[in-house]
């Protein structure tokens, strides 16, 4: 159902409702108040009549009064009035063959002074009248109530109704239309955009209703869709690139071998350089598939504690090993004397594979210096791990541009790499809400600093939370 047809309905309904309760009420009260004069009325006349009739009447057992029969229209041959003496005998009847009330009735009336009650097809009203004398009666007085106002009233009010609800179906369908309009005129836009155009924003009237807020939002999602497909793009030109030199290098190098018979020790030269790039090809797809796996579904990730000073000498060994010739330090201060202080919930692996860029890339950009890592525990905030190098560094506005895949800095042009191992740092870092810190100097070096929480468990991300809680369960 349409959205337009569906408010109109509902509109209907709640104005037919609102309408429908109130001329009920109108008709009801209208009706009791027909009623009340009607029964006051007929109490009148049975009073009067009493006054007429009994009211001089000394003895109990005086005359018995009856209507005299007539033959000519009488305008008030829907009415009736009777009277009872004490002894509850019928004494006068204004009709000739009038229906006698029961006893129980007439001792209600007699009880309650006056009672009102409908039988055959009248409406009666039974009063206990007394003389001057002393003498009581019942005067009955009955008549149909048939008024013409109230239905001239039902039918004014069913006319109203449906006209009234007819104006509102066109209302509220005019109405629902101009509320969508907007709706409509984002959904053209939103279809006049086009894949290979993500420039075009939707426009907005700059009022800060509903509509505004939802045209703002939806701008800032073809923002960060324009950035992933610019990311995309540059992604697969730079991942091309890295990947196509080292083939290219492979290649050259096998075509040139093959073109002539070689010595055993060119073979030997040939294979140890085809070797040292499918190991740079090696290190570049596996990272590329751990960065992958990371921004692909981070909650399938397993988060379990781990000791961080235990995690950063390892780290440091595996970078020592990969470059013997370099030297790195570890530097551990200020540890606290509770050892879970140092327990960190999260990936082992991803921790020490992030580590390990870091410390690589330090060494890697240090100039041959030695790198230092210090662990140094904060009782505030918790461990903080900083990796100083004394290389080449670089610009400030440099510093949040290494973070993107395949960036390489201006300054790192001739040290070999492939711009991918802190875009994998960061990926992990986020996915453990890991809070770090660059600050770097050109040709002075840099300075990495990473602060873990203790408590890191409140910040996780819900996804993270819910998998580590299962597996607790588990």
């Amino acid at each position: 159902m349409q959205i337009r047809t569906k408010l109109t309905l509902q509109f209907i309904l709640i104005v037919a409702t609102i309408m429908l309760v109130s001329f009920y009420y109108i008709h009801n009260r209208f009706r009791d108040q027909l009623q009340d004069d009607f029964y006051e009325s007929l109490r009148s006349k049975a009073f009067l009549t009493g006054e007429m009739l009994v009211g001089k009447i000394r003895d109990r057992n005086g005359e018995i009064f009856q209507a005299k029969p007539s033959n000519e229209h009488n305008p008030l041959s829907s009415e009736n009035i009777s009277i009872y003496n004490s002894e509850n005998h019928l004494i006068y009847s204004f009709s000739q063959s009038p229906s006698q009330l029961n006893q129980d009735k007439l001792n209600q009336v007699r009880l309650e002074r006056e009672k009102r009650f409908v039988y055959d097809k009248y409406n009666s009203i039974g009063v206990l009248y007394k003389n001057k004398f002393g003498f009581e009666y019942i005067i009955v007085a009955e008549s149909v109530f048939n008024s013409s106002q109230l239905s001239n009233l039902t039918n004014i009010l069913l006319w109203v109704y449906i006209l009234f609800i007819s104006l509102v179906a066109l209302g509220g369908w005019i109405f629902a239309g101009q509320a969508l309009r907007p709706v409509n005129s984002i959904m053209n836009e939103v279809e006049a955009i086009l894949p290979s155009d993500m420039t075009h924003r939707l426009n907005h009237s700059g009022q800060k209703d509903e509509l505004s807020r939802l045209v703002q939002t939806f701008n800032k999602l073809l923002d960060r869709i324009q950035q992933v497909f610019i990311n995309q793009k540059q992604f697969l030109s730079n991942i091309s690139h890295e990947l196509k030199n080292p083939l290219n290098v492979i290649l050259s190098q096998i075509e040139v071998t093959l073109n002539k018979e070689r010595s055993a020790e060119e073979y030997k030269t040939v294979l140890k350089s085809v070797y040292e790039d499918m190991i740079e090809l090696s290190d570049v797809s596996s990272k590329i598939m751990q960065l992958s796996k990371i921004n692909a579904d981070g909650s399938s990730i397993r988060f379990e504690p781990f000791r961080i000073d235990e995690v950063l000498f390892q780290a440091k060994t595996t970078v020592q090993k990969l470059h013997p010739q370099q030297k790195i330090s570890l530097v551990m201060s200020n540890l606290p004397e509770n050892e879970n202080d140092l327990l960190y919930l999260g990936n082992e692996q991803l921790i020490k594979t992030a580590l390990v860029n870091i410390m690589e890339n330090a060494m890697k950009y240090g100039a041959n210096q030695e790198v230092v890592t210090t662990l140094e525990f904060n009782p505030g905030t918790g461990p903080v791990i900083c990796v100083v190098d004394k290389g080449i560094g670089m610009e400030k506005k440099e510093v949040d541009l290494v973070f993107e895949p395949f960036y390489r800095s201006q300054n790192a042009k001739v040290i070999k790499g492939s711009g991918i191992g802190l875009s994998l740092v960061k990926s992990i870092f986020e996915l453990h809400n890991l809070r770090f810190d660059v600050k770097s100097v050109k040709h002075k070096g840099t300075r990495f600093y990473i602060y873990f929480s203790t408590h890191n468990d409140k910040v996780l991300p819900t996804s993270i939370k819910e998998t580590v809680a299962h597996e607790k369960a588990s």
